[in-house]
């Protein structure tokens, strides 16, 4: 197995199943405790605690609402070595609402990770929608 395939498995598909499954639990055990986390809607910078309080209310929201979330990745950049890993690309969020209505979402994110106890973690984790990402941005950069 690859770095790579062990960033994809402990990483990213886990993201994408727990995100869209609205498993807290599961999506937090994503992030290092020590996460710095930054951009985002409102371009800040906070740590795990945050991140944990604003995705238990998202998540409950969402869950009350009845919407309904699929995210997938698309990489620009994949560096890792000695347990260590910086990779870069597009995400794209479908939300499907209670109402059966979809919208869908591009961003660009920049993620650190790190391995310890023979698992990846999120250390650091940025995103932005600046510039915006188009469709064909999200298609031509290379799957996970």
């Amino acid at each position: 197995m690859t770095v790579f395939d062990e960033l994809n498995r402990d990483i990213w598909q886990t993201f994408r199943r727990t995100y869209g499954d609205r498993d807290l639990t599961g999506y937090l055990d994503l992030y290092d405790r020590d996460l710095i986390r930054a951009g985002g809607p409102g371009q800040e910078v906070y740590g795990y605690d945050r991140l944990a309080a604003d995705t238990t209310a998202f998540f409950t929201k969402a869950a009350a609402r009845g919407d309904s979330f699929d995210i997938d990745f698309r990489f620009t950049e994949r560096i890792a070595e000695a347990g260590l890993a910086s990779e870069r690309g597009y995400y794209r969020i479908t939300a499907t609402l209670a109402d059966a209505s979809t919208s869908v979402l591009y961003g660009r994110f920049h993620t650190f990770a790190r391995q310890r106890d023979d698992r990846w973690r999120i250390a650091v984790d940025y995103d932005t929608d600046q510039p915006p990402v188009t469709p064909e941005d999200f298609s031509a950069a290379a799957e996970g």
